[in-house]
């Protein structure tokens, strides 16, 4: 399919991208890895935005992987690591979900303030549904099932709508984003690639 889409557009990227991008067997393989270690430890520290360049504490956040079953530079064998499902057992989940979690639950850290800002621009206040799809939004964009979808709405709707007219209600928004960023990487879907 993808060598017919590169001649027939007289040998143009930009199609073979779109033929790619839009096929079924790439939908298929979006999010059915699961994230090695290093991808969920790199992956969080992008979103969070916690190292923009190297400074103290780095050392020390590198060893998360480790915790996760993946110690950097020191594979267990001279293949490597085995990839996929092998990721995920009752120990390095929760080792996973509680990295991820302390992250984005940091409100001082940049990218948590970004996906705080950017939910708040422009409205006064915000229904649980759109505080949930904002954040699953700005979180990936993370696809989550329909379940997953309204469990975390069902949580939302438990603290009601948010608004932030005041430096209370501000706060307060601040702290159910921080939340809501919490319960989403808790979730099966956040550990997919």
């Amino acid at each position: 399919i993808l060598s017919r889409a590169y001649f027939e557009s007289n040998y143009d990227m930009k199609s073979v991208m779109r033929v790619l991008l839009n096929s079924d067997f790439f939908k298929k393989a979006r999010f059915a890895k699961v994230k090695s270690p290093a991808e969920m430890v790199a992956g969080v520290l992008r979103l969070v935005k916690a190292y923009p360049e190297p400074r103290p504490g780095l050392l020390e956040t590198t060893y998360e992987s480790k915790y996760m079953g993946q110690e950097l530079l020191n594979p267990p064998t001279v293949e490597g690591w085995h990839t996929g499902k092998e990721w995920v057992d009752s120990g390095s989940l929760v080792s996973r979900v509680n990295f991820a979690s302390e992250q984005v639950g940091n409100l001082a850290l940049p990218g948590v303030q970004d996906i705080i800002n950017r939910l708040g621009a422009g409205r006064s206040s915000l229904p649980p549904e759109e505080l949930v799809d904002g954040c699953l939004d700005l979180i990936g964009p993370l696809a989550v099932t329909e379940q997953t979808r309204n469990t975390l709405i069902e949580k939302a709707r438990r603290a009601g709508a948010v608004s932030w007219d005041s430096p209370e209600e501000q706060a307060q928004f601040a702290h159910r984003v921080g939340e809501m960023l919490q319960l989403i990487v808790a979730t099966r879907e956040f550990q997919f690639a």
